[in-house]
């Protein structure tokens, strides 16, 4: 299989669809980079305030509550539409990100075989395979790095460095086995999608197109991790605007003028996730678009049964 080929019809693919990374990538990634950058500022802050640097009187988390029942209770009017905006955020976080992958799968893969689908049927496949795909989702969590490296985080701010020598050889086994996982459910997702089939006969079907084509797999994702890098960093180079923000609602509080400063920082804030949200789409697709392409790829190759006999072979026997 030729991965470079692969990787530039994919690119290709993705720089003439951009609607598509548009609707069905960066407006998902929208939602999860507020929330990612939120749970970020919660990570650094809740290990600020554990023992393990500045042992805080309250937790964080506790401080977070309290503060926001104070503030909530002097501004009654604001309830009602903080818990809209929350509802919308818990949405575009849990539904939206999952039908948009299942539409994105399988416009690509229609497309990819030349059916001329519109961008717009894309909701529409999406919510087809929405209950599916999110069972897999909430099963595959569990197993995920990131939830392992969680876990890991909240046991060092609860116990302190003292759990490093007894759960980190643990965590280190449980981390290669969340990634021996994750190479093996590498194509689940799209046997969910493209063939309909239910969340473990996905799996499994996953693991023996793994197995067949290991080699395949495994050079493949190297690859990826290896273009993700490149891309990663200019994304991080777009997350740094939250830092600009602090900077200058900072200087400009100095200078006797917060609510501009808010107003300014509100702003660049904003623009700086529109513009994360936009290259985390385009990313996400191109990255779609490479296993959908290798998926389709791999599946319609006819492996042979171990009765086949080679042409050579069925020659033999013919002049004999």
């Amino acid at each position: 299989m030729n991965y470079r080929e692969i990787v530039a019809e994919a690119w290709q693919f993705t720089q003439e669809n951009k609607r598509l990374a548009l609707w069905y990538g960066a407006i998902p990634a929208f939602f999860t980079t507020i929330i990612g950058i939120g749970y970020i500022i919660y990570q650094y802050y809740s290990f600020l305030s554990s023992k393990l640097f500045q042992d805080w009187d309250r937790s964080f988390l506790s401080l977070v509550l309290s503060n926001g029942l104070n503030f909530l209770q002097n501004q009654r009017g604001l309830i009602l539409p903080l818990i809209i905006a929350l509802v919308i955020m818990l949405i575009g976080y849990f539904i939206v990100p999952v039908v948009c992958e299942g539409a994105l799968i399988q416009l690509i893969a229609r497309r990819k075989n030349g059916q001329q689908v519109s961008g717009k049927k894309g909701l529409r496949y999406g919510m087809m395979s929405f209950l599916t795909l999110f069972e897999y989702r909430l099963f595959v969590q569990t197993f995920s790095i990131f939830s392992i490296l969680s876990i890991l985080g909240t046991a060092l701010r609860n116990f302190g460095w003292g759990i490093v020598t007894t759960i980190v050889p643990i965590m280190i086994f449980v981390l290669i086995a969340a990634l021996a996982i994750a190479i093996v459910m590498t194509y689940t997702e799209f046997y969910i999608v493209i063939d309909g089939d239910g969340v473990f006969s996905s799996i499994a079907k996953s693991f023996n197109l793994v197995v067949k084509h290991l080699e395949e797999t495994l050079l493949l994702t190297i690859l990826m991790l290896i273009i993700g890098l490149r891309i990663i960093m200019q994304v991080l180079f777009v997350l740094l605007i939250p830092v600009i923000v602090i900077g200058v609602v900072y200087l400009l509080t100095l200078a006797n003028l917060p609510n501009l400063g808010l107003t300014i920082g509100g702003l660049l804030g904003f623009v700086g996730v529109l513009i994360a949200a936009y290259l985390n789409g385009i990313i996400h697709t191109f990255a779609v678009a490479v296993w959908t392409f290798t998926f389709l790829r791999l599946t319609s190759e006819v492996e042979a049964h171990a009765r086949d006999k080679s042409e050579e072979q069925a020659d033999v026997n013919y002049s004999n």
